[in-house]
This record gives structure tokens, sequence and C-alpha cells, in this order.
């Protein structure tokens, strides 16, 4: 049975009983049926119509006063009495009704479910930049994070000039290093952080020479040349070198290029010697196919420290800077711009820009080697022994003095107290001199 009809039979059995038996004249009589009605608590009444006759209960009252006597000839209850019962009865129907709402709502309520609510508090973190360890920038290839770099062998005689991908908008090296090979001629290394974004033709690639070998091993490089000098009498050449160091290299002269990695671009009209180019797009495949470490070595990779923000490198002033290599050599002009902070030099027949300058005394060694290529004339080769010494680094038109070393493999710029050097973001050209054979530079 549902608890509304368990309330409406309550009520009706009320109804019933008060219709069926009279109100007993007798005061105390009257009273004790009241009261005991009230303790039953589960007579059925018409509420409404108990309400009713409340709200007119005075009329009735005097209904029933006047009356001489009931039908039986018994005389009526006076006025008092029949508003206290009235009154007992309305407030045992009130009890009777609170009693049945209450049984009925505790039937109906429902389990209490507990609902949890969870604070999700989320943290923004600032993106992780990816650091291109060559240049500090942050715009490095994530896929290209802990590889190897590698290091480029490209020539600089007049003829060569200008070199395809120097200046490329887009990828040009991240490092360039320059200096003396032999008759007064000047070589460079150029180095790629990311493998895959050489550009798609760079030259003219040339032959490899001791010093540039040992240099490229500072940042645990995969060299990449066309030809080598060759160790004979007391010249020890590339060729020993890239045996005893173990040196991972491409040699297009002894390659077997099943992807097309080299090509000669003849478009000059200049001697072979200054045509021969490597295609960059080629180089990924062809390292996976030498089987190279790509991973790189930590321990063997010289860290280079950048500042967080650009800032002057130091107190002098530096507007134009020339390094002359040695006394054989020719000299390197740079012009500082402030429109792009940057520093220019035209001496490859095109626009060279580089964040930042680093100049590198070393001690050389002038190594005569005799009969070069069965000729009959001798051939005098410059050697670098990467003992360190002074130095200079000129950025955002200023420059500092500093000094280098190699420890245990690895490359170190300090300043003048000891401290670590930090350069400015961007990329850099290593001017590689002689402090013992007539380098010099000049600073205005």
């Amino acid at each position: 049975m549902s608890d509304q009809n368990e309330i409406d039979d309550i009520l009706n059995e009320l109804k019933y009983k008060l219709e069926e038996k009279e109100i007993s004249p007798s005061p105390d009589k009257n009273e004790e049926a009241v009261a005991s009605q009230g303790e039953k608590g589960n007579a059925d009444i018409d509420f409404n119509t108990l309400v009713e006759s409340y709200d007119t209960g005075e009329k009735q009252t005097e209904n029933i006063t006047e009356r001489k006597s009931d039908d039986n000839g018994k005389p009526p209850m006076n006025k008092k009495k029949i508003i206290i019962i009235a009154v007992a009865i309305i407030a045992a129907i009130a009890i009777i009704v609170g009693v049945c709402v209450a049984v009925a709502n505790s039937k109906k309520e429902e389990p209490t479910t507990t609902t949890t609510t969870t604070t999700t508090t989320t943290t923004t973190q600032a993106p992780v930049q990816v650091v291109n360890p060559l240049t500090g920038s942050t715009d490095f290839n994530k896929a290209a994070l802990g590889k190897r770099p590698v290091a480029i062998v490209v020539e600089n005689s007049q003829p060569a000039r200008p070199q395809w991908g120097i200046a490329d908008g887009k990828n040009p090296p991240d490092i360039i290093l320059e200096g003396e090979v032999e008759g007064g001629e000047t070589r460079m290394l150029w180095f790629y952080a990311d493998y895959t974004a050489v550009p798609d033709q760079i030259g003219p690639i040339r032959s490899a020479r001791p010093p540039y070998i040992k240099f490229s091993q500072l940042f645990d490089s995969i060299f990449i040349h066309w030809g080598q000098s060759s160790s004979k009498g007391n010249y020890v050449g590339a060729n020993t070198v890239f045996q005893t160091d173990n040196v991972d290299h491409i040699n297009q002269m002894a390659y077997s290029d099943g992807v097309g990695l080299f090509g000669r671009d003849k478009s000059r009209g200049v001697s072979s010697e200054h045509t021969g180019v490597l295609y960059g797009n080629k180089l990924p495949d062809a390292i996976k196919n030498s089987k190279f470490r790509t991973k790189v070595n930590e321990n063997k990779l010289s860290k280079l420290e950048f500042n967080e923000e650009e800032k002057e490198v130091g107190t002098t002033q530096c507007a134009t800077f020339a390094l002359t290599f040695s006394s054989r050599t020719r000299t390197r002009d740079w012009t500082y711009s402030a429109d792009d902070k940057m520093y220019h030099c035209t001496d490859y027949a095109t626009d060279v820009a580089r964040k930042n300058l680093l100049v590198l005394y070393d001690n050389t060694q002038y190594v005569v080697k005799e009969n070069y290529k069965g000729s009959g004339r001798s051939e005098v080769y410059c050697n670098y022994e990467l003992a360190g010494g002074k130095g200079k680094l000129i950025s955002l038109g200023t420059a500092t003095d500093i000094t280098w070393t190699v420890e245990n493999g690895l490359l170190k710029i300090k300043d003048a107290n000891g401290n670590t050097v930090k350069l400015n973001a961007g990329t850099t050209w290593i001017g590689y001199a002689s402090s013992n054979n007539g380098g010099t530079d000049k600073i205005a």
C-alpha cells in the first residue's frame, strides 16, 4: 500500500468515528473523549471541513448554546466547553497530520549520496626551449638535439668565391672556422649542428688538413671532405690522423656515393678543383649508410655558453675589425652594423654576416713536404698545435680579450679573471691565427 493511501485510510476512519458517535453533553466525558481521540492519533477526518468549522466556530457555538436540549432532551453544552473541544480536535488533527507526513517522508527518504568535488589545479609551464648547441639560438630542430654536428671543408681561394651556401638566408653555417693552410691561402671548416639542415648545395668542397680534423674533434663532429693531405717524410698528413684518431669521415675520393652526395658545378667556368659541391639534402642518407654513430658524446662536445639576452661583451668599442692570420696571408676585414647588430665581411665576394667574431691565437709550424705529388717541387704546410693561448671576442660593437685552452679534448674560453666567456646567441666566425708567425689584429 502506498504512503498516500495509508494517510487517506487513517483520515477516513477518524471521520467515520466522529460521525458515528455523538459528543456527550457531560463536560467530563466530552473532555475524556476528545483527549482519547487525540491520544490515538489514527482517526480520519475531513481536514478542510474541520478548518472551515474552526473559522466559523463562534457561530456554530452560538447555535449549539441556543439549543435548549438535544434530540434526547438533554441540555446542550455551554459555549466555553464547545470552544475547548473544537480547539482540542484541531490540535489533535495537526498532530496526526504531522506524524503521518513524517512517516511518509521517512519511507520515501532515499540513501544519501555523497558527491566529492575534486578541484584540479592546472599549472602552466613555460615551453621547453630547444637550443642549438653551436649558436645558442632557440629555433633549433628538436629532432637534431643530441645528435652529432658535421664539419665540412670548404676552400677560400679566389676562384672559389663566393662559396655556395656561405650566406644562405635560411641555414648558413653555425660556425665558420678559417685558418691558414699552405701558400698563404686560408681554408674554412663549416660546422652545422643539424646535419639535416645543410643547404641543398654548398662548396667548393676541398681536401682535409690535420689542424681542421683536430679542431672538428672538439665538437665530436662527423668530418666531410674531398681529398686529403698524405704523410711523407717528416710531414704527418690527414690520412694518418684519420686512422690514428679513428675519425668518422666521408672522403669523396674514397666514398662509394650511392646517394649522390657529391657533384660538380661548372657554371662559373673555373678549373675543376673549384667546382666540387655537396648536396645537403643527400647528407642524412649518406651518414645513415655509413653507419656512423649519430648520437653525440657529451663528454666530447665543447659546451659554448651564451647570454640569455644579448649584451656588450667588453668596454672596448669595435666598429671595424681586421685579422691577419699570419705574415703570409691576407687580412680579413669586418664592419659592424648597428641596424642588424651583426659584423659584415665582403671579402668572400658576397655579404657574410656573423653575430660573434672569435679570434684564437695558436702556435703554428711550417712543415716542408718534398717532391709534392711527384712534381719535384716542395710544399709548405701550416700546422697548428692546438696548444691554447690568447684571443679576442667581438660582438655587439664591443671587444674583449680572452684566453683559450683545450682541456680533456674540450675547448674552454675564459676572460682575464678566469671566468667562462659567454657569446651572444647567433652565428660565429672563428679566426684561427698564428701567435708566433706574424698573426695580428686591429680594432677601430
